[in-house]
């Protein structure tokens, strides 16, 4: 039988080489074992973000009365209302109405021209001054109170805010709450008068902040118109006494003293005039500009009806007064905007501008 060939030996080396390897395999993945174990077991898991979603919209008043199809409208009638005011300020420039002249008999007119002629610079003078005076007066106390007179007004919007809001939400939605037609004409009754009342308490706060501006300005240039007018007075009679002796010699000045009138009584007409014009132009304005905004109050429901809002704002923030269709003419109504930020409000002036494009 033949001898078996002797089995070789297997060298150290290799088997070494080997183990290292198997090792440091073995080490990797129980490190990675471990890392994973620990982000898992220890390190605690992040909390999923929550989103709230906002309750209240907040929408740019200017974009969106801008895109109503009737804005270009509005402002030509702003533009006619404004040009119509600088007129009427022309024609009340010209004759003040407290230093005109009453037309004299004939005997007297030389005489009481004479008187006007004299004592007109220092009548007119004393009185501009006066009545800048006035005005300035005016202006500083409505400026230094009229923070608490708008927290009054604001405070008798927020009673009536809630009700006309959920009347005018169950007028727009007549059909999804199938409502009779009874209950249509009942709840817009209803809101006619709750709207009539607001305006009646708006209009009757309005007149007494007014009051109580004329009463102190009253009180401080009471004294000073007095005493103006006694100096006036006095004045026109020690230049009736140098008149009467020039009486006869002043003639010839009446038929020009009568144009004169009939200069002033033209000047009259003519401011009643475009009072009369003014009033119509401001009606329209008030018009059309409380149709805009019912135009936007509707769509606004719309949308917070849509998205579940509980409030749409606008900004800026315009005063009560304006809106309430039976205001004093606007020499006395200058609108002051407040810009309205809010935190945790969605912007919806976009979407108010499409709507506002559809109608």
């Amino acid at each position: 039988m033949a001898e078996e060939p002797a089995q070789k030996d297997v060298p150290a080396h290799p088997r070494r080489h080997r183990r290292l390897v198997v090792g440091a395999l073995t080490a990797a993945i129980l490190m990675a074992c471990g890392g994973w174990l620990y982000h898992t077991l220890v390190t605690p898991a992040v909390p999923a973000s929550v989103t709230e979603e906002p309750e209240t919209a907040l929408m740019d008043l200017r974009q969106v009365m801008a895109a109503h199809p009737r804005y270009a409208e509005l402002t030509q009638l702003r533009e006619e209302r404004q040009a119509l005011e600088l007129e009427l300020e022309d024609l009340q420039a010209q004759q003040p109405p407290e230093l005109t002249v009453q037309p004299p008999a004939v005997e007297s007119k030389p005489f009481d021209d004479s008187v006007w002629q004299k004592n007109a610079q220092t009548v007119i003078g004393g009185r501009s001054e006066l009545a800048r005076e006035q005005k300035a007066l005016r202006e500083q106390y409505r400026q230094e109170h009229e923070a608490e007179y708008t927290a009054r007004r604001d405070a008798l919007d927020a009673e009536y805010r809630n009700t006309i809001l959920n009347l005018q939400l169950k007028l727009d939605n007549r059909d999804v709450m199938r409502l009779s037609a009874q209950s249509v004409a009942e709840l817009e009754q209803q809101l006619t008068q709750v709207k009539q009342e607001r305006g009646e308490r708006q209009w009757q706060m309005y007149q007494a902040w007014q009051q109580e501006i004329n009463a102190y300005v009253q009180s401080v240039m009471g004294p000073k118109l007095a005493a103006w007018r006694q100096s006036a007075e006095q004045a026109k009679a020690r230049q009736q006494s140098e008149a009467l002796a020039r009486q006869t010699a002043a003639q010839a000045r009446d038929t020009a003293a009568m144009d004169s009138q009939m200069d002033a009584s033209r000047r009259l007409q003519d401011q009643l005039v475009k009072r009369q014009a003014l009033q119509a132009k401001q009606d329209a304005c008030n018009a059309l500009e409380a149709h805009i905004l019912n135009d936007i109050a509707g769509r606004a429901a719309k949308l917070a009806i849509l998205h579940h809002y509980t409030l749409v704002l606008v900004t800026p923030v315009r005063p009560v007064h304006l809106y309430v269709p039976t205001v004093i003419p606007s020499v006395e109504t200058e609108e002051h905007y407040e810009d309205l930020i809010g935190v945790t409000t969605t912007d919806v002036t976009e979407e108010m501008i499409a709507e506002m494009q559809s109608l």
